[in-house]
């Protein structure tokens, strides 16, 4: 396994992302795995919030961390709630506050837990969850680099879901979620012809759409409307 990107690089790159008509998942797919790299967390998930304030994942490094924020109160909805940043650094012991959250956590072998929030001025537009394979997995200055890319991420979805429109940005965010939604359809449709686990299904999607440079939203919808053949994504070498 190489070395990790240094914070640097992973921000260059994000920045030549945000070019056109960018990728918005794709783009949050990059901020989530270089969080793990760079921080040294178990899984990274980054959510954002729907026109009801509930927090909806965009992208996740393992989806296991999904219910944990969506339907669990914890680190991720304290985070959304209040617009700083959480630690848990013992989940043994946030389970005095959280003991549903921290029961689920620690059963899927996570023992801490951190949220930074995407935020865009004065607007809360979701959070960006770490969870911890040991207790105190994450230092301050791993914190601020999460907090970096979560503002990286509240940047990009917000260049996606306003433009050209002028609404209040919350109004705009279901956007986002919609080309996630997209592509779990996607997902599920490969993973059903190849017989895949949905990780595996969508490393497919996502090789795919990176070999031919297409925007993994639309890739998605092409497979689900039945123009693009799903066995072509099939044959898409898995990324290393």
């Amino acid at each position: 396994m190489g070395a990790p990107p240094p914070l640097l690089d992973v921000l260059v790159r994000s920045v030549d992302t945000l070019t056109g008509d960018f990728d918005v998942v794709e783009l949050a797919q990059q901020l989530v795995d270089a969080c793990v790299a760079l921080t040294g967390g178990g899984d990274a998930g980054l959510f954002v919030a729907n026109h009801r304030g509930e927090l909806r994942l965009l992208a996740a490094t393992d989806e296991r961390a999904r219910p944990l924020v969506e339907a669990i109160d914890g680190p991720g909805r304290h985070t959304y709630r209040t617009g700083t940043r959480c630690v848990a650094d013992d989940l043994s012991a946030a389970a005095v506050v959280w003991p549903d959250f921290a029961r689920h956590a620690r059963r899927q072998g996570y023992r801490s837990a951190y949220a930074v929030p995407l935020r865009l001025r004065t607007d809360r537009l979701g959070v960006l969850t770490i969870l911890g394979r040991t207790s105190n997995a994450l230092h301050r200055s791993q914190l601020r680099v999460a907090q970096t890319l979560g503002d990286v991420a509240a940047i990009g979805i917000a260049q996606h879901v306003l433009r050209p429109r002028v609404e209040p940005i919350g109004d705009r965010l279901p956007v986002a979620l919609n080309d996630r939604v997209t592509v779990e359809h996607a997902q599920a449709v490969l993973a059903q012809r190849g017989d895949l686990t949905d990780p595996e299904a969508f490393d497919r999607l996502r090789s795919h759409a990176l070999r031919t440079g297409r925007r993994l939203a639309d890739l998605a919808g092409g497979i689900v409307a039945g123009t693009v053949d799903a066995g072509i994504v099939l044959t898409a070498p898995a990324r290393r």
